[in-house]
């Protein structure tokens, strides 16, 4: 520890930017006085509060300084309800005079995220802005009315990322110097392409989608777009796409996500694509009636895509019977829909040559067995597997629907180990699942799982197995044996459960209270909310901290803190 502290403290200080800061209070305040020295001067906190628990945050809060820290996140996600209103209690966003970058994750009502926005006005040292995953009931008109005017006043703001029903805000009058922009990429954007650059015209990166067809909304010439990402929920026309192209003559990077059959066509894309162009990625799909796959390959298989760009594509028809997807590679998604088959006319194509890393951004992983499912109903013995199967070797979310029917233990098991590495996997979802067997041997293979989202009917079918490794566990319908949720699970600690009966919310507070961090109810009714939150205040009284959130789907959220000793209580 001596020579450690007589470093330069430079160099004492690049080492904590590897450590966050609970590690560095816990670990090195109060120790002596030269690291209470290093610990007090470094002045590059990142707060990131997603996923902590309370007394983490109560813990952090208590001791940093606001003028030490460079980037904060907030969330009001699921597993921390009421996070905004417990950090605003303790600390205004007016005392952090050197923060860059800010994150607010899932507000939750307009009280809390207006006060947050006005206490940002007066702020001149933001570059990065997030609000993500933003419901309706968090925002009203003031909210919309602070929001722009910070984009319009400042001068430092690079980056702004926003998703959720924040499109109001481009009905608001303001001028941008922000250079790149992420504007939700879904279906629920209802801003066109020519308001978003009109208001932000510095912009040079762009992630948004493509709701309006572009000829009602003229587009100026952006030659200052050098990245472009686009989700287009419209069937656009290819005079739209090339237009859209002769006006960004300078992109280095383009990705598209899209529909229909006139995106299979290599030579359109040698034709209209931009010469300074180093990477396009894209995922389209289309019916495949009528399409000539030899045909559409052999497009993307000249000299243009194979030797001049270096541009690999598939043909696949897994990911759904009646679509044809064609892609890039390596897949450009985190996301991929599976429904494998034995069809050998069902396999997939590529332009060249490929190995099996081309999954490698692939997450979160659904596989629909339900074709698999059809095609061996009545094969006497197991099909051997073949290894021209898709390979997804980071796969952390593993969605699995059989449909209840049933599937060889072996088949399915020499399937999933010939597709994905079972020790990436740490959420396991099993939505209509008959298997309760596989479960088991899942587990087992899975060293890293420490999430479950599972049916009360497949877990009663469960027995000789404890979880051990599982924190987190949803179950999708009622539950009724609670008991049996304690001894199967016994590091639980985020639970999300169906409950109709205020007698079984009590049961769950009295035998997994103590270990649990998160709780939610799903689907209260009102008065079922109401009587649950006047018993806690009651239930726990000084003896413990908490929060809750009711969200516009009548879910009530909890966060608890830790159960507070007598000493704790009286100070």
């Amino acid at each position: 520890m001596l020579c450690f502290t007589k470093l330069p403290i430079v160099i004492l200080h690049r080492v904590l930017n590897y450590l966050d800061s609970y590690d560095i209070f816990y670990s090195l305040y109060h120790l002596n006085t030269r690291l209470d020295e290093i610990v007090n001067s470094y002045s590059q906190h990142r707060l990131d509060f997603q996923s902590i628990s309370m007394s983490k945050f109560d813990f952090i809060l208590e001791r940093i300084n606001p003028e030490k820290v460079i980037s904060l996140t907030l969330s009001n996600m699921d597993d921390t309800p009421g996070q905004f209103r417990l950090f605003l209690k303790s600390h205004s966003l007016k005392q952090f005079h050197h923060i860059e970058s800010l994150q607010l994750l899932q507000p939750s009502n307009p009280i809390d995220f207006n006060q947050i926005l006005l206490q940002l006005q007066a702020n001149q040292t933001l570059k990065s802005l997030s609000i993500l995953h933003c419901p309706s009931s968090a925002v009203n008109p003031q909210t919309f009315q602070l929001l722009s005017s910070f984009i319009n006043n400042s001068q430092t703001l690079q980056r702004l990322y926003l998703s959720g029903t924040l499109n109001s805000l481009f009905e608001h009058e303001f001028t941008s110097s922000i250079n790149h922009l992420y504007f939700n990429d879904n279906i629920f954007n209802t801003i066109s392409l020519s308001t978003i650059t009109s208001r932000t015209p510095h912009l040079n990166s762009l992630d948004t989608a493509i709701t309006h067809k572009l000829q009602s909304h003229p587009l100026p010439f952006l030659d200052y777009f050098t990245h472009l990402t686009l989700t287009i929920f419209i069937d656009m026309p290819k005079f739209d796409m090339e237009n859209l192209l002769k006006h960004t003559p300078r992109l280095v990077f383009l990705k598209l996500i899209a529909n229909g059959k006139q995106w299979f066509n290599g030579q359109f894309w040698e034709q209209c694509l931009p010469a300074t162009l180093k990477t396009f990625q894209f995922n389209f799909c289309t019916q495949m009636n009528n399409l000539n796959e030899e045909r559409i390959l052999d497009t993307f298989q000249t000299s243009f895509w194979v030797d001049v760009k270096h541009w690999p594509v598939i043909l696949d028809y897994q990911m759904n019977p009646t679509m044809l997807h064609l892609y890039s590679l390596p897949f450009c998604d985190t996301q991929f829909y599976y429904r494998p088959s034995i069809d050998s006319n069902r396999q997939f194509r590529s332009s060249i040559p490929t190995d099996r890393a081309y999954m490698s951004n692939v997450e979160n992983l659904t596989i629909d067995l339900s074709t698999l499912l059809a095609e061996t109903k009545n094969l006497t013995c197991d099909y051997s597997i073949d290894n021209s199967y898709h390979y997804f070797a980071k796969v952390s979310t593993l969605i699995l629907t059989d449909h209840e029917c049933h599937l060889s233990m072996n088949l399915l098991i020499k399937f999933l180990e010939s597709i994905l590495d079972f020790t990436c996997v740490t959420d396991l979802k099993l939505g209509l699942f008959h298997h309760p067997q596989l479960i088991h041997t899942l587990y087992h293979r899975m060293p890293n799982l420490n999430y479950l989202r599972i049916t009360h009917s497949l877990l009663s079918n469960l027995e000789d197995l404890r979880f051990q490794s599982i924190c987190s566990l949803t179950i999708c319908d009622s539950l009724t044996d609670i008991e049996r949720i304690s001894l199967l699970f016994p590091q639980l600690q985020y639970l999300c459960v169906r409950l109709t009966v205020f007698e079984q919310i009590q049961k769950v507070f009295e035998h997994l209270g103590r270990r649990l961090r998160t709780i939610t109810f799903r689907h209260m009714d009102v008065d079922l909310q109401e009587k649950t939150i006047k018993w806690l205040s009651s239930y726990y009284g000084e003896h413990r901290r908490y929060s809750y959130e009711l969200d516009q789907h009548m879910d009530l959220h909890i966060w608890l803190g830790e159960v507070r000793s007598q000493q704790q209580r009286s100070e």
